[in-house]
């Protein structure tokens, strides 16, 4: 059990090491911060700290450092702090045209201001339908398109017989959006199902639409954006083996998958071989939020002797913000 003055001392020994990146001494915790103490006295607790896991001392300097475990309850009683005091929104102004740029400029901002990797995946939640056509391609193969409220587009493949015509497309489009128009694309299956009449000669086009339809509705449209990996190249450029594996995750988006069964609506912060052998040296803090009617994820991944404080304090601003 720490004393106050030992988690005093702890605290600014992790947050002035991740500012400086070198030892903390007692002679610099006694010059910085004028401790009513001697200077033994802040020694003998820099050993405890050091006996219990939380300090290691460095060969070549009379200084410490702080241990993971160190990290986890600096992380922790700055999360506390955070949440108990008022943190401004931060207001992050975008001319997003789509939910793809959208997710885009919301990482970017992100990372401009972290320096760090930042990925935003978003998911419209009660996203309508603004409009459905139907494109042949071929004899038997034709595409589908619903045009949603939040810019973004399903594509969908129809098989069709030889005998359909262009014409049959047309009915089939006017009935579609006379049926979806402004409706909740939750909602089509139950829409489609119960329509009372369809033309005998398109009702097996019709069919085959409406399954289509259901399905894309019934899938996660996830839309991701990152930028900043950039700064994770500078921070890390001896780390090329973990590098690598985290970009092919984000583009598989096995980054997303792997934060996504432990993330909430809290700010979660992970050593990133917690969630992952080969993210060794990484840290991984993240989010949800809502936004303009979607839902969002957000990622923060830098080095594990990252600039923590700043960036749980963004966070917290960001959500407030949006």
């Amino acid at each position: 059990m720490l004393t106050e003055r030992q988690e005093t001392i702890l605290t600014f020994i992790v947050d002035d090491f991740l500012n400086v990146m070198t030892p903390i001494s007692s002679k610099y915790l006694l010059d910085k911060y004028n401790f009513d103490v001697s200077s033994a006295t802040i020694r003998n607790d820099m050993a405890e700290l050091e006996n219990a896991g939380y300090l290691i001392k460095t060969h070549t300097s009379s200084g410490r450092v702080p241990s993971r475990k160190a990290l986890k309850f600096y992380i922790e009683e700055l999360k506390l702090k955070i949440e108990q005091s008022p943190s401004k929104s931060l207001e992050l102004t975008s001319k997003a045209g789509s939910i793809e740029n959208l997710a885009d400029e919301l990482a970017l901002a992100i990372s401009d201001r972290t320096k760090y990797l930042a990925q935003v995946s978003l998911k419209a939640s009660n996203e309508t339908v603004k409009g459905l056509y139907i494109t042949p391609l071929t004899d038997t193969a034709s595409i589908a398109i619903i045009v949603l409220n939040s810019g973004s587009i399903r594509q969908m493949p129809v098989k069709t017989d030889r005998n359909v015509t262009i014409d049959d497309f047309q009915k089939l489009s006017t009935i579609f959006n006379e049926l979806l128009f402004d409706k909740n694309l939750g909602d089509t299956l139950v829409i489609l199902k119960n329509n009372p009449y369809v033309p005998p000669e398109i009702r097996p086009l019709y069919n085959q639409v409406t399954a289509q339809i259901t399905a894309a509705a019934d899938t996660e449209n996830r839309t991701m954006g990152h930028a900043g990996f950039n700064y994770l190249l500078q921070d890390m450029r001896n780390e090329v083996e973990t590098l690598e594996h985290l970009y092919g995750d984000i583009e598989s988006e096995a980054l997303y998958n792997s934060v996504e069964q432990f993330t909430s609506n809290d700010v979660s912060i992970y050593f990133g071989d917690e969630l992952d052998e080969s993210y060794k040296s990484l840290s991984v803090i993240t989010t949800n939020f809502d936004h303009a009617g979607l839902s969002g994820n957000l990622i923060i991944v830098g080095p594990e002797l990252m600039g923590y404080k700043h960036v749980i304090k963004l966070l917290h601003s960001f959500k407030k913000g949006v």
